[in-house]
């Protein structure tokens, strides 16, 4: 069962990508399809496939990224990735098949995620994945082309071994049930945990489909500033009423400034705000709005100068 897809007592929804679970993975860093921590290893996603185009290092994928060999696993095992003839399944591309080709990118780290409205969903925010620098690609027609980089892949694999307070949270967050959360996802827990050190402060994160799990956003919010300050956080990895919330606050404790770049990005947000302190814009020097209606700009262009530089004439004019 791949860390993507919601589960509860009930069983494993397989129908669609649980925007909770990939909020979980964006903030702790961990792959999409066995739920355990990345390293200093490669991050890699399947993109559209480009042919001879470059691979683009800007764009935002909805999908999260994965461990090289669990790309490959994923490429053997999954109905959709392994077979020419997979059709989707949306209402808006329902009949498609998937693409002859399938390309795969390794990037070297994820340096946001952001969330967006959904292009299949109307009204909806998903969550996208942004990447720095191409470390390597493979693309593939059928599964057995990868045979041979699939045993390479085990036979360099080694054990991911997670602290204690990560291991905690990985254990829960890919259990099918907890005793605190008898019937629905645990996964579900633990974003709530994701959302206390740092998602909170992420833009438009309640708006992600699923968020609306968390009504009391305010709450929440209290909560992650509270969980700025390293005292509270030791406190909170004590004596939390939630066992996510505690795993949680000892993760960030265990990792200090060693956060993952989206966490340390939403982190910093959040003490902006509570600082209320803001970058102040740049502004260009010049007339701008201060001269008569009617004065030539100052750039030499013959123009009224509120018409060709509104804002003021940048000084390297």
């Amino acid at each position: 069962m791949i860390a993507t897809v919601g589960r509860g007592a009930e069983g494993a929804d397989f129908g669609a990508v649980n925007e909770r679970r990939k909020l979980v993975l964006a903030t702790f860093d961990w792959c999409a399809v066995c739920g355990l921590p990345f390293g200093e290893e490669p991050r890699w996603q399947v993109l559209p496939n480009l042919g001879a185009s470059p691979i683009p290092e800007d764009v935002g994928l909805s999908e999260a990224p994965v461990h090289e060999i669990c790309a490959v696993y994923s490429a053997q095992v999954c109905p959709f990735l392994s077979s020419q003839g997979a059709r989707l399944g949306d209402d808006k591309r329902r009949g498609e098949r998937r693409e002859t080709t399938v390309q795969v990118a390794g990037f070297s780290r994820t340096k946001s995620v952001e969330a967006f409205r959904s292009s299949l969903q109307d009204g909806l925010f998903v969550l996208h994945f942004f990447h720095s620098e191409v470390i390597d690609s493979f693309a593939y027609s059928s599964p057995e082309e990868l045979e041979d980089r699939y045993r390479a892949l085990l036979a360099a694999e080694l054990p991911i071994k997670p602290s204690s307070g990560e291991q905690a949270l990985i254990d829960r967050f890919n259990a099918t049930s907890t005793p605190d959360e008898p019937t629905g996802d645990p996964g579900a827990v633990v974003a709530g945990a994701a959302v206390m050190i740092g998602a909170a402060f992420a833009p438009h994160v309640f708006r992600v489909q699923g968020m609306q799990h968390f009504g009391d956003r305010r709450s929440y919010g209290f909560i992650a500033r509270q969980f700025l300050d390293r005292d509270e956080l030791s406190q909170a990895a004590v004596d939390f009423p939630d066992a996510s919330g505690r795993a949680a606050a000892q993760w960030l404790l265990d990792r200090g400034d060693d956060l993952p770049a989206a966490l340390s990005l939403w982190r910093e947000l959040g003490k902006q705000q509570v600082s209320g302190v803001t970058l102040p814009k740049e502004r260009p020097a010049g007339p701008g709005r201060s001269v008569g209606k009617n004065t030539p700009c100052s750039c030499g262009s013959g123009r009224k100068a509120r018409r060709c530089h509104p804002a003021g004439v940048p000084e390297s004019t």
